[in-house]
Order: structure tokens, then sequence, then C-alpha cells
């Protein structure tokens, strides 16, 4: 059996690599903690986890500011393309959080991967981190669940809330050689990784290209004085499904949402 692909998406500096490194034991992915994003491709890290083999990607940070390593098209390109290359598909989505409050550009990522390009066919989990000073990592899901679910981003939930309210970070070393979060992070190393054991898909889904435009023929009927009418058919691109996704869930105009289509596909 292929290795599964379990693929992080989120915005800039929202843990990615941080989480891959957790669930690894070691740091391999790069880690940055300036404003602009540290990684600018895909990059796959195979790594075994309760007998089963994986591939954990790392991506672009979606929504790169102006200040930001690669543009936000580029970076939405670079995933998407990341997505349909899969020969064997995806087995599960990682929609990684840096603590606090959510806002339409989460609504949007969430929106366009899961709902859009994956079709609601591939599981969607979320990490949520930042969260090592709460005296309850997983008390905050509980206060925050109703403001995620307001915006339309609802876990896969058939194990558990789908959720892992988790640190990626272990916090300053202390005088006795261990680290402030040391307990906080060996808890959160065993909920990320069941998490990922529990929701993956055992059939991996191949994501196919979205049908962002379709072609259409019309017919018209040319008549001329004293001859036999003449039909002349006219092939034309219109929107397809992944263009008016785009318009209902993201509320942009028609020629927006194509021009984004046309960038996407272009990468």
């Amino acid at each position: 059996m292929a290795p599964r692909n379990v693929v992080f998406f989120g915005e800039s500096g929202h843990g990615k690599s941080s989480i891959i490194n957790l669930i690894l034991g070691e740091d391999r992915a790069p880690t940055a903690r300036a404003a602009a994003g540290c990684t600018a491709e895909c990059t796959g890290y195979a790594h075994r986890l309760d007998g089963q083999e994986f591939v954990l990607w790392d991506t672009c940070g979606l929504n790169e500011g102006q200040h930001g390593t690669i543009t936000d098209f580029k970076a939405v390109g670079s995933l998407y393309k990341l997505l349909k290359t899969f020969e064997d598909g995806v087995s599960l989505l990682v929609f990684c959080f840096n603590g606090g409050r959510v806002n339409e550009v989460a609504q949007r990522n969430w929106e366009l991967f899961r709902n859009i390009i994956c079709q609601k066919q591939v599981p969607t989990v979320m990490a949520i981190t930042n969260l090592e000073d709460e005296e309850d990592m997983d008390g905050w899901w509980t206060e925050n669940e109703a403001m995620f679910l307001a915006y339309g981003i609802k876990p896969s939930s058939d194990f558990g809330s789908g959720v892992a309210c988790i640190t990626a970070s272990r916090g300053k070393k202390l005088g006795d050689g261990r680290y402030r979060f040391q307990d906080e992070y060996e808890t959160s190393q065993t909920k990320i990784r069941r998490l990922i054991v529990q929701n993956s898909r055992f059939s991996p889904w191949k994501v196919p290209s979205v049908t962002w435009f379709k072609q259409i023929i019309t017919t018209s009927v040319q008549t001329e004085w004293c001859k036999k009418p003449r039909e002349i058919e006219e092939e034309h691109q219109v929107s397809g499904r992944g263009i008016w996704e785009l318009v209902i869930r993201w509320n942009m105009t028609e020629e927006e949402a194509a021009k984004m289509a046309k960038e996407l596909e272009s990468e």
C-alpha cells in the first residue's frame, strides 16, 4: 500500500512547519520567526505512525502579505497543483490555525480547498496551535467552536471532534534540562498523531481538475433570399462549476473569479 498523503494548509505564520516537526519528533521542516513565511514550496516528509506509512506535506503559507516571500495566487496555485499531481490521491487535509479569532481569510481558504477543490471528499481536520498558555488547551475549542461553525468551518468528526488543540513549542529551556512547556508539548504530540491516524482515508481520493470553464455550442440559422436556410454552429467558453463556487462562496464577481481561475491553471 502506498504511503498516504496528508496535506497541511493555512495562512503563513500559523505553524504548519512546526506542527509537522512536532509529529516527526525532530526539526526537519524549516521554520521562521519572521512574519513573512518560510515555506516557499511544497515539501513532503515520509513518516510512520502506528505502523502506517504517511507523507506529511508542508505547503506555502496562504494569503502572504506584500512583504511575504510569495504572492497569494502563487501560494494557492502551488497547493492546487500539488493536490492534482498526487497519483495515489490524498487521504487527509489538516487546516492549521494559530489560536485566535477566526476571520474571512480562514473561511475562504477552508472553502476553496475543502469544498471547491476537494469537493468535500477528503476528511479535513484542524490543528489549533499556540495554546501553551491556556489552562486547558482542549477547552479552547469548546469555547470557540460556535464561532468557527458560523463561518462554515466544520472539521470532520467521524472520530472525536476532528480538532487537536496543541502547542508546537517547548518553550525556554529550564535549569533542570527540561523545557517550560515540555508536558504540554508531549501531550500535543500524542494528540496530533492520533488525529492523523484516526481520520485519514484508507482509500485516498484522487483530486480532479476543477471545471473552471466549459465549452458550449450554440446553433443559429442563417437565411438568405431564395436560398436554403443554413445552420451555423459557434463554440463559446462559459463559466463552469468552479467559477460559480467562487462567486457564491467567496462573494466574487464572475469576472474576478474567472481571472483567479486562469491564474491558478497557469501555475
